[in-house]
C-alpha cells in the first residue's frame, strides 16, 4: 500500500507542473505593435528584458535602413500544432512587413519542440530561402540555445539576418562546410551530379534570357532597366558556382550600359555625363532632394552645345521613401507613430501615423485603429522599445526554413 501511494504521488508530481505549462494559441500570443512599439513578443517571459532591448534596437534599425519587418516571438509551447503551419498562420495573422513589398520575416521559437521557424515574406524568398535560413540557425542560433543562452542566440540570428538584408551578402553563406565523401554510390554524390546538372540547365536559359536583352534594340538606358528587373539572387542562392561568373559578368555590363557614350537623338553630337556637383545646375529641388537621402540618383548628359539635356532617373530598389502625392518626388516617408489612446483588454485604441515629405513639406496625418488587446498570462514579456507603430500588412505563403536543438 505505502508503495502504491508513493507511486501515485510520484505522478502527481510528474504531471501536475506538465498540465500547468501554458500552451499557446494564435489568439493568445500578444501582438507587440498593439498598445507598443516593439518587434518581440514572450509571453512567457524567457528571455531577460536586455535582450529584448537589445533585439528591438536591431530590428528597429533593419527597418529603418531597409523597410524589412522583423518580429521575434518565443513561446513555452503551443501544443501538438505543428510550428511551421503556426509561424504561416501568426504571420499572416499579424500582416508582418510592408503590404507591397512583402518583406517580412517571423523569428519563431517553441521552447518545449525545441524549433525555431523562420517565417519569409513572399518578398524576402529569394533573398533567405531555406538554405539561408537553416544556415544561420544552425551557425548562429542553435549552438547558444544548446547551452541555454535563449536571448543570445535569438540576438545571434537576428543580427546574422540584418547582416544579410541590409548588404545583400547571400553568395557565401551557401558555401558549404561539410565534406563530400568519394565514389559514385555516395548519395551525397549523386546528389551534386544531380544539382550540377540543374545547374547548367538554369544557367543556360538564364544567359539566353540575358542575351534577348542584350541584343535587343532598345538604348542604353532601356537595355540597363530590363537587365536590372532580373532576378538574380534566387539563383544565386541556389546556384552559386556558375553564377558567380554570371554576377561578375553582368555587374560589368550594366556599368557599361550606363556609362557608355551617348548620342544625342536630336542633333546627333556626342553627349558628355555630368559629374554629381555639375549635374545640379540641371535638376530640379525635388531631383537634388531625392539624390540627398538616397532614394534617386540621376545622370545628366549634354551636348557640347547645350541643345539637348538627358536626364536619366535611377531608382533604388529598397527604400523607405514611396512617391509625394503632392510633388511627385520619392521623398515621402513615414515620420513617425504616436499612440493616442492604448489599446486594452475591453477597447481599442487609436494611433497617429504622419507622413512627411523631404522635399515639399507636405505631411499626412492618418488615425489608425489599435485592435483589442488579447489577454494571455504573462504577457508582459512582449514588445518594449523599438521603432514603427504597426506592421505593415505584409504576407507570407510558407517560405524560409526552420532548425531543432
Amino acid at each position: 500500500m505505502k508503495k502504491l501511494t508513493g507511486l501515485i504521488f510520484l505522478w502527481a508530481f510528474l504531471i501536475i507542473p506538465l498540465s500547468g505549462q501554458n500552451v499557446s494559441t494564435l489568439k493568445s500570443i500578444p501582438n507587440p505593435k498593439n498598445g507598443g512599439n516593439g518587434y518581440v513578443s514572450d509571453p512567457d517571459q524567457i528571455l531577460e528584458a536586455s535582450d529584448i532591448a537589445t533585439l528591438n534596437r536591431l530590428i528597429a534599425s533593419l527597418e529603418d535602413s531597409s523597410t524589412a519587418q522583423v518580429a521575434v516571438v518565443i513561446v513555452a509551447s503551443i501544443g501538438q500544432e505543428n510550428p511551421k503551419d503556426f509561424a504561416t498562420r501568426l504571420f499572416n495573422q499579424w500582416g508582418i512587413g510592408q503590404a507591397d513589398r512583402d518583406n517580412g520575416l517571423l523569428v519563431f521559437t517553441v521552447m518545449d519542440q525545441h524549433r525555431t521557424e523562420f517565417e519569409t515574406g513572399y518578398g524576402l524568398e529569394a533573398v533567405l530561402p531555406d538554405a539561408i535560413c537553416y544556415r544561420v540557425g544552425m551557425q548562429e542560433l542553435v549552438p547558444e540555445f544548446k547551452k541555454g543562452n535563449y536571448g543570445a542566440g535569438l540576438i545571434a540570428a537576428v543580427s546574422r539576418m540584418k547582416e544579410i538584408l541590409e548588404k545583400g551578402e547571400v553568395v557565401d553563406e551557401i558555401r558549404s562546410r561539410r565534406k563530400l565523401g568519394s565514389g559514385a554510390e555516395n548519395p551525397l554524390f549523386i546528389a551534386l551530379q544531380i544539382y550540377l546538372l540543374i545547374s547548367l540547365v538554369f544557367h543556360l536559359w538564364w544567359l539566353w534570357r540575358l542575351r534577348d536583352m542584350l541584343v535587343a534594340k532598345d538604348d542604353f538606358y532601356d537595355k540597363y532597366m530590363n537587365v536590372r528587373k532580373l532576378r538574380l539572387w534566387g539563383f544565386l542562392i541556389v546556384f552559386p558556382l556558375p553564377f558567380l561568373f554570371v554576377w561578375y559578368y553582368l555587374k560589368r555590363k550594366m556599368n557599361q550600359l550606363r556609362n557608355n557614350p551617348r548620342y544625342s537623338k536630336i542633333t546627333g553630337e556626342l553627349m558628355t555625363k555630368l559629374s554629381e556637383e555639375a549635374e545640379d545646375d540641371y535638376l530640379e529641388h525635388g531631383q537634388i532632394v531625392e539624390e540627398e537621402i538616397g532614394s534617386v540618383d540621376y545622370d545628366v548628359w549634354v551636348t557640347e552645345s547645350g541643345e539637348d539635356v538627358l536626364i536619366l532617373k535611377y531608382e533604388k530598389r529598397y527604400s523607405k521613401f514611396s512617391t509625394c502625392p503632392k510633388c511627385g518626388f520619392k521623398t515621402y516617408f513615414l515620420a513617425f507613430t504616436k499612440t493616442i489612446v492604448p489599446a486594452t483588454t475591453v477597447s481599442t485604441g487609436k494611433q497617429l501615423k504622419r507622413h512627411e515629405c523631404k522635399n515639399c513639406a507636405y505631411s499626412n496625418d492618418k488615425i489608425t485603429i489599435i485592435p483589442i488587446v488579447q489577454t494571455s498570462s504573462g504577457s508582459g514579456g512582449s514588445g518594449g522599445g523599438g521603432g514603427g507603430g504597426s506592421w505593415g500588412g505584409g504576407s507570407s505563403g510558407g517560405g524560409g526554413g526552420g532548425v531543432s536543438w
